[in-house]
């Protein structure tokens, strides 16, 4: 049964007859050399695969949401994309759909930056308040202009303010940071398709926020399927509550 001159070429374990996968790491025994064939197959199976990759998981993110997460903490995980990567993903588009939609002033093409006029002598007597508070203008514009990163940021925070809110049914802090990766991808999603109309026809990011929020609470609601609804709401309104509580603090 054993064939001595095939092994695994990732770890080098003997290989059964007819096996497509290694035993020992998992790796396909049937490995070809790279080229655009195969750079084809693997986006083909990665994304656009039926049983798994980007878009059947955010398909399920968006048909059944909270029982996805369900299945996917009870152990169901091989048909789903990485959270993780699933957000990195999502987040470089929305940064790049956004940098190219973003009109640009004669002030940024020509890279002017923010100046005071402060003398040398001077600097050590004075504190530029104006500038200082120009700087964290900045700062705060810069964020609000890159939502991917503000929420990949923010995840810690709203892990550790949901795992407190909901803390009754026993999911620890990690579990939380998984689920809040799979509902942060489920907003970055909705965020690629809101981001042309908040750019080019000014509609209010409030409107993508209110659609994000009934998003989560409609994903929360379906994963806590045996509480009443209302508490899930309540408890989801206290869990932001909590989160800003404590990003003020980070």
């Amino acid at each position: 049964m054993i064939q001595p001159d095939k092994r695994c070429k990732n770890c080098g374990q003997h290989l059964l007859l007819h096996q497509k996968f290694c035993h020992h790491c998992g790796q396909k025994t049937a490995t070809h050399r790279i080229d655009f064939h195969f750079l084809i197959h693997e986006i083909q199976h990665g994304i656009f695969h039926v049983d798994g990759g980007i878009l059947y998981t955010l398909r399920q993110l968006f048909t059944r949401p909270g029982h996805m997460l369900r299945d996917y903490l009870d152990g169901k995980r091989q048909p789903h994309f990485k959270p993780l990567l699933l957000v990195v993903i999502l987040g470089s588009l929305c940064s790049l759909i956004q940098y190219m939609l973003k009109p640009r002033t004669e002030n940024q093409e020509e890279g002017e930056r923010i100046t005071t006029q402060i003398t040398d002598t001077a600097a050590s007597k004075y504190v530029d308040f104006q500038g200082l508070i120009e700087y964290f203008r900045e700062i705060f514009n810069w964020l609000g202009g890159h939502f991917a990163i503000t929420v990949l940021l923010m995840l810690p925070a709203a892990a550790l303010g949901f795992y407190l809110g909901f803390r009754k049914y026993r999911y620890n802090y990690a579990e939380w940071l998984v689920i809040l990766l799979f509902l942060t991808a489920q907003s970055l999603a909705v965020y690629a398709f809101f981001i042309p109309f908040n750019q080019l026809a000014n509609i209010s990011i409030g409107w993508f926020y209110l659609i994000s929020w009934l998003l989560i609470t409609i994903s929360l609601i379906q994963f806590c399927d045996c509480v009443r609804k209302r508490f899930v709401i309540i408890r989801s309104f206290w869990s932001m509550f909590l989160t800003y509580f404590i990003s003020r603090f980070i």
